[in-house]
């Protein structure tokens, strides 16, 4: 193997200690063995075990966002985009949730370990931009803004998507996971103001709107 073609096979024994027993888990002896190489090997790929976390925790992906991009129908009214986006979070969380708590347990490890808070902090950064882009998103497809500076909103969004998540991971209460996403939903629709000043209309099947998101 060329040592790129070594190295992936160790994140990937080290991905694998990881999802089974979590990141804390993982030592290079452990990896060694995962891997079916020697300790030498390993330390020839990365100079120490926090290289080798640095490195997985870049392969870790944080969300799943193409099924909420997919809710994105330019042909549809704001309100059933904005659910459709809630049902597309529901979507990507429950067929990953092994690396939805790595990226949480990545977070907690960065908070603790300097060399893995770069990674940490990459992470929490990816996570605002890929929402602040689905707000923008939606916001182009129904040429609204929000009363609120959307970046600063994406922050908003992120937080309580991973304190739902977190909440799904621990109790694994399906209906509530869902009321929750739905209920953001509502929060950012409460957000909306449209060009003319009006707000989001409300028909008979409408959730009612809610002034803050909900605790997850």
């Amino acid at each position: 193997m060329s040592i790129e073609e070594r190295r992936a096979q160790i994140v990937d024994a080290a991905m694998s200690i990881a999802v089974r027993d979590g990141v804390e888990a993982v030592t290079v002896r452990g990896v060694a063995a995962e891997a079916g190489i020697s300790l030498g090997t390993v330390h020839y790929c990365f100079e120490d075990k926090d290289a080798m976390l640095r490195a997985m925790g870049h392969n870790v992906a944080v969300v799943a966002s193409d099924p909420v991009r997919m809710a994105m129908d330019p042909t549809k009214d704001l309100r059933t985009i904005a659910h459709a986006a809630a049902d597309g979070l529901w979507e990507g969380l429950t067929p990953r949730r092994h690396m939805r708590l790595l990226t949480f347990e990545f977070a907690t490890a960065g908070s603790r370990n300097r060399a893995l808070r770069p990674v940490a902090k990459a992470h929490l950064e990816q996570t605002w931009a890929m929402t602040q882009g689905i707000l923008d998103q939606l916001a182009q497809i129904a040429g609204i803004t929000y009363s609120m500076d959307t970046p600063f909103l994406a922050r908003i969004v992120a937080g309580y998507i991973d304190g739902i998540e977190i909440a799904w991971l621990v109790q694994q209460d399906d209906e509530a996971a869902i009321r929750s996403f739905h209920a953001l939903a509502d929060y950012v629709l409460s957000l909306v103001v449209h060009p003319d000043g009006a707000a989001p209309g409300a028909g008979p099947d409408d959730r009612p709107d809610v002034v803050a998101p909900p605790a997850p």
